[in-house]
């Protein structure tokens, strides 16, 4: 990853994720966010519906796996290279896993906003690239409450 320090007023570390908003809504007059992500492995969404958005993911680098789909008979699964893109519509439950130790990856999400959740309990990544300590990054309740707000909502694994 190669930022200069002038890049970091758009980087947050949120729960894990490094992310850099490329664009956000406030810059493609509410169209899209992008977001420049490096993503380790244990450390991707778990599996989540998008009520507002389409989420694309663009890998640039390493190796993941993806699937999306509203129902058993209705799943697409795949896994993708440097290079390799994959639309996931908004209403169907998805999640990807890095078959990296990590990857780095272009997420578009369409209509943009959704920046803004991730900002909320994001840590900004001002002086450095290190994450930040674990004390600053909130309980999962908090950031899925956060998402909830905006139409974003995590799949319980079933019992």
């Amino acid at each position: 990853m190669n930022l200069q320090i002038s890049d970091l007023e758009r980087c947050y570390w949120c729960a894990g994720l490094f992310l850099q908003f490329v664009a956000e809504s406030s810059d493609t007059d509410g169209s899209y966010t992008l977001v420049d992500g490096v993503i380790r492995q244990g450390t991707e969404p778990p599996p989540h519906v998008h009520t507002h958005e389409d989420e694309e993911l663009f890998l640039l680098e390493g190796r993941l796996r993806y699937c999306y789909g509203s129902g058993e008979g209705d799943r697409t699964e795949g896994v993708l290279d440097p290079g390799g893109y994959v639309w996931m519509p908004r209403g169907q439950e998805h999640y990807f896993e890095c078959l990296t130790p990590q990857v780095r990856l272009l997420v578009r999400l369409s209509p943009g906003g959704l920046e803004q959740a991730f900002k909320a309990f994001g840590v900004a990544a001002t002086e450095s690239l290190l994450p930040p300590p674990r004390e600053a990054v909130p309980g999962f309740e908090t950031i899925a409450g956060i998402f909830a707000e905006r139409g974003v909502y995590f799949v319980r694994p079933q019992e």
